[in-house]
């Protein structure tokens, strides 16, 4: 792979194609141990993009996993989100174990007006970032082998384990995992990194048909006026005939909110999935502010107890889209965001059932301001919403 990768070359859009196996894992118990099982039987690559790689028990679980898969001779390859990550800061003595075995580590350095040069270990004077400046990675995806996907809300970060964050990721196999693996090259390659032309037949390799394979889709936001995520969601809001959930963390966007609104008011059954206490104060309030509409729309409002942090839509029993889109003006308009689309009843089934039937059973329902001081924070921080 040659020539420079600029950031409108990261547009990616992607034809339907199809998942041999699709399937949900809900809470960082169910997906962290299954996702290093997968990086450990790795054989020729492992491919991780996250906004928060961190110390802790869970990073250095995957720090291990890593380091074994390097003196096996595995390509591994981290992108990592200077913002969520802080590889030079906190995280620093885990970057270093990780780059003295061999991890090829690139950061996204959105904020940083002057940066070092790529990789993270190769030294040397800061220079101008004007190409990757604002240009938030908010993505969480790993791809092993070509052969199989994880996408989902959670970062590697302990509080993603131990019950304080509550998020889920999709596991995908087959063809749809070259759609995450083209993703995951092209942000590598714009960040520097380069892919000897020998190992290409290696990350994507031929998958074999398999009998119940479902059609699904990589859906990719990237800085800019393509983003095919924002336009996903839209689309299921408004298609959705019979029964819609919706699970976020920070609903603030005035348009995806109507959308939600129209959907009950048409006569879909609506559960709105929200963190009961927000970590995000700001959002919090803004988001209440919409609370009397959409209730008066006859949207249920279920504020779950733990800090809900997963992203995902399930329309009509059969679509199933999650990833780490926010309801928010940043991951519809402005960040690297990853989603997945999957059409399978047997996967929306499961979703209710890991996910939203216990989510639901210990929710408490979501209310609109009251009392004068509350209104008036709540519609304030409405106002600026796009900003938060």
């Amino acid at each position: 792979m040659s020539g420079p990768v600029g950031r409108a070359d990261l547009a990616l859009g992607f034809e339907e194609t199809v998942a041999s196996t699709a399937d949900v894992h809900v809470g960082g118990p169910s997906f962290y141990p299954p996702m290093l099982e997968d990086t450990g039987a790795a054989l020729s690559s492992v491919h991780i993009s996250q906004f928060g790689f961190r110390p802790g028990a869970i990073g250095e679980a995957f720090a291990r996993a890593l380091l074994a898969k390097v003196s096996e001779g595995v390509a591994v390859r981290v992108v990592v989100g200077h913002r969520g990550s802080d590889p030079d800061g906190s995280s620093r003595e885990l970057y270093d174990r990780l780059l003295a075995a061999g991890v090829d580590v690139r950061v996204v350095r959105a904020t940083q007006l002057r940066a070092p040069p790529q990789p993270l270990s190769a030294g040397g004077l800061s220079r101008w970032n004007l190409d990757r400046l604002g240009s938030i990675d908010h993505r969480k995806f790993v791809v092993v082998d070509g052969r199989v996907g994880w996408v989902g809300g959670a970062g590697i970060e302990d509080h993603f384990d131990d019950g304080r964050f509550h998020d889920l990721f999709l596991r995908v196999s087959g063809p749809v995992a070259a759609q995450l693996q083209l993703v995951f090259l092209a942000g590598f390659r714009w960040l520097g990194g380069e892919i000897p032309p020998e190992q290409l037949d290696a990350l994507f390799p031929v998958h074999d048909d398999v009998p119940g394979a479902v059609p699904a889709t990589v859906l990719h936001n990237a800085p800019g006026s393509y983003r095919p995520i924002t336009t996903a969601i839209a689309q299921l809001l408004d298609g959705a005939r019979e029964t819609l959930d919706v699970v976020n963390p920070y609903v603030t966007d005035r348009r995806m909110i109507g959308r939600v609104a129209a959907a009950a008011r048409r006569g879909v059954q609506v559960r709105l999935f929200v963190p009961a206490k927000a970590n995000n104060w700001a959002c919090a309030a803004a988001q209440q502010f919409h609370h009397e509409a959409l209730l008066d729309a006859g949207v249920r409002i279920l504020g779950h107890p733990a800090m809900l942090h997963a992203k995902a839509f399930v329309a009509d029993r059969e679509e199933v889209l999650a990833g780490t889109c926010n309801l928010d003006a940043w991951s519809l308009k402005r960040f690297f965001e990853i989603d997945l689309l999957v059409r399978s009843r047997a996967l929306a089934a499961r979703f209710d059932e890991r996910f939203s039937t216990p989510a639901e059973a210990v929710s408490t329902s979501g209310r609109a301001p009251t009392g004068t001081r509350e209104r008036l924070k709540a519609a304030a921080f409405a106002a600026i919403s796009p900003l938060l």
